[in-house]
């Protein structure tokens, strides 16, 4: 099934290419959980799924506990500028967990991109959208049932991604995809994700991708094609790269394309992957499938 939400990111583009490639496995995890749309493509039969978003994991909660509290609220709002505001500034300052998550999917759905940005205060400020129409849809109630079902399947955690590897098992599967860092290093969300991941992150996770491979676990990790993210994945992992259009530029025309890797434990899919039959989208034949997987590394 497809996620509910939109985020900054989202991997369903990425979802054709790697399903069919993904070995057996038994308990899935998901640490930086945005839209969690492997983990909606799949359909665990149990999961593990945690985010540091307070907000974000509140309203997965509300999802699998409350849904049917939270759909009569979201039946409420009404797509208006003014109506827009007032939620944005009930979602700020209200504790109600139930209208919280309600208002995040409103937001989520009726603000600039889908975008999910908080000022130094830790308020949530996207303006509106400006694609929205009267009979925009905001939500599908069959589809936030069909979630709240399938999310019964996981436990829901707060917290950083090290700690929610510790219940990683051999023949269990990960998907990491963390803040990207940017092939400039000038993004916007460089700075935005300095709080949220910083470097020091990315080596961190690193790491604990590293040791967990070693464990047998089959690991997946997505990001920016930096040289400083390749090289930090020179040991156990078959490494391809991605040619795929930005979709963050609010504006259409200035979007473009950039190369994200695709890090796993296991052999990605043969056929080469953000090829395009257009010449101006065609991705060059050294960045082809290439697995740079190091035949040393023993499990």
């Amino acid at each position: 099934m497809q996620p509910f939400l939109k985020w900054a990111g989202g991997k369903r583009w990425l979802i054709p290419k790697i399903k069919n490639s993904i070995p057996p496995f038994k308990t899935y995890f998901e640490p930086f959980l945005g839209s969690a749309t492997l983990f909606f493509a799949l359909e665990p039969k149990s999961a593990i799924l945690s985010d540091t978003n307070p907000e974000l994991i509140g309203c997965y909660r509300v999802i699998k506990n409350h849904c049917e509290s939270m759909i009569k609220i979201l039946k409420r709002l009404k797509i208006t500028k003014s109506n827009y505001y007032t939620i944005r500034e009930k979602f700020n300052s209200g504790n109600d967990p139930i209208k919280k998550a309600a208002y995040f999917i409103y937001l989520n759905k009726t603000c600039w991109n889908g975008l999910y940005r908080v000022n130094n205060l830790g308020k949530f400020n996207v303006p509106i959208g400006t694609h929205l129409q009267r009979e925009y849809k905001v939500f599908d109630v069959d589809h936030l049932r069909a979630a709240s079902r399938l999310l019964k399947r996981a436990i829901i955690k707060r917290c950083d991604f090290e700690e929610a590897t510790k219940d990683v098992k051999s023949k269990d599967l990960i998907y990491f995809d963390p803040p990207y860092i940017t092939t400039h290093l000038k993004n916007g969300f460089i700075k935005y994700n300095s709080v949220l991941f910083h470097q020091s992150d990315e080596l961190r996770l690193a790491k604990v991708a590293e040791k967990l491979a070693k464990r047998g676990v089959q690991v997946i990790l997505s990001n920016a094609a930096h040289p400083l993210i390749k090289q930090q994945y020179n040991g156990c992992f078959y490494k391809t790269e991605i040619l795929r259009p930005s979709l963050i530029a609010g504006d259409p025309t200035k979007r473009t394309k950039f190369l994200e890797l695709l890090v796993t434990s296991f052999p990605p899919p043969i056929e080469p992957i953000g090829n395009s039959k257009s010449p101006d989208e065609a991705i060059s034949k050294d960045r082809r499938y290439k697995p740079f997987y190091n035949p040393k590394c023993r499990f």
